[in-house]
């Protein structure tokens, strides 16, 4: 088996509120995407585990996801040992994606960074022939990691103007984690009622940097190879097509 993408996230949720734009994008274009849940979001101050792993089928379903793997490392307490490493490498080898999605390495949420690290040091042992983790060697093509709490210097940014109603619909399946008066508990970042706001507001500013209405910003850690700049920069011709 093999998908194009493989996007790994701390926690159930992850991936739909940081890269959902993107993942929808590439799905609709006939791209294979596999999700990697590091934790089942145990420590969550709402929602059960159960429940949480309800909501995240119902939104890899809505998005068309290929598969999703919840690999159950321990909600606050996810390090960058050579245990969770293999869990990764083999996951990896086995689903062979071209490009892995991640988080950005440096982040307010101790497990979102130790995923980054994590995830980052498996580029080159998961190509290492006589590296102790099960399946044949692989390294993907690249790994972009995504932004959460803190900023950075996008290498690039997707356009997901199309995209982002799917993103948000994705995002409303965890219910027990957003803004609902109707349920008990103490209030969370992400259970405010101007979450979902602050996500479109986000996805604005990075549209508004490549002249589109929504974008989702990535980092490399190598130069983007480009093939032709021409062909790259046709969109942002025509937003002045029309122009005299």
């Amino acid at each position: 088996m093999s998908v194009d993408v493989l996007a790994i996230g701390a926690h159930p949720d992850d991936i739909e509120m940081i890269c959902g734009g993107t993942v929808a994008k590439l799905i609709d274009r006939g791209k294979s995407v596999a999700i990697i849940d590091m934790t089942r979001g145990e420590l969550g101050t709402r929602g059960t585990p159960e429940t949480r792993a309800a909501e995240a089928e119902k939104a890899a379903k809505l998005l068309g996801v290929t598969e999703r793997i919840n690999l159950n490392l321990g909600d606050g307490k996810l390090a960058n040992t050579e245990a969770a490493r293999i869990e990764v490498i083999e996951q990896i080898r086995r689903l062979r994606p071209k490009l892995v999605f991640a988080h950005y390495w440096d982040d307010l949420h101790p497990d979102h960074s130790a995923t980054g690290r994590i995830v980052m040091d498996t580029m080159y042992p998961s190509g290492f022939a006589n590296y102790p983790a099960q399946g044949d060697p692989f390294r993907p093509n690249e790994y972009l990691f995504f932004m959460a709490h803190f900023p950075f210097e996008p290498s690039f940014i997707v356009d997901i103007s199309a995209y982002h109603d799917k993103k948000i619909e994705a995002v409303m399946c965890y219910q027990s984690q957003l803004h609902n008066p109707e349920l008990d508990g103490l209030e969370t970042w992400i259970s405010q009622p101007t979450f979902v706001a602050r996500l479109e507001a986000r996805a604005r500013y990075y549209g508004t940097m490549i002249y589109k209405d929504y974008g989702e910003p990535y980092l490399v850690r190598r130069p983007v190879p480009v093939d032709d700049p021409v062909d790259l920069y046709e969109p942002f011709g025509k937003i002045y097509a029309n122009k005299k």
